[in-house]
């Protein structure tokens, strides 16, 4: 997502409450939003099915990790 928001556009999906749980537990542990760690997740999906990757996946957080 660009950092003024227009370059993004909302997805709505449905997870178990299994997931939410480890996802919830796994932002609290980083310091991050579910969000943040959401859209990582699908920005690696996407660069390894483009045959690499574009970012490094940070999961220790930096500014744009707490949003």
């Amino acid at each position: 997502m660009g950092k003024d928001g227009r370059d993004a556009e909302r997805v709505t999906t449905t997870l178990t409450r299994t997931q939410k749980a480890e996802l919830d537990r796994l932002a609290k542990a980083q310091g991050v939003k579910v969000a943040w760690l959401v859209r990582r997740a699908v920005e690696r999906f996407l660069e390894e099915s483009a045959g690499g990757p574009m970012l490094p996946l940070d999961l220790k957080g930096s500014e744009d990790a707490k949003r």
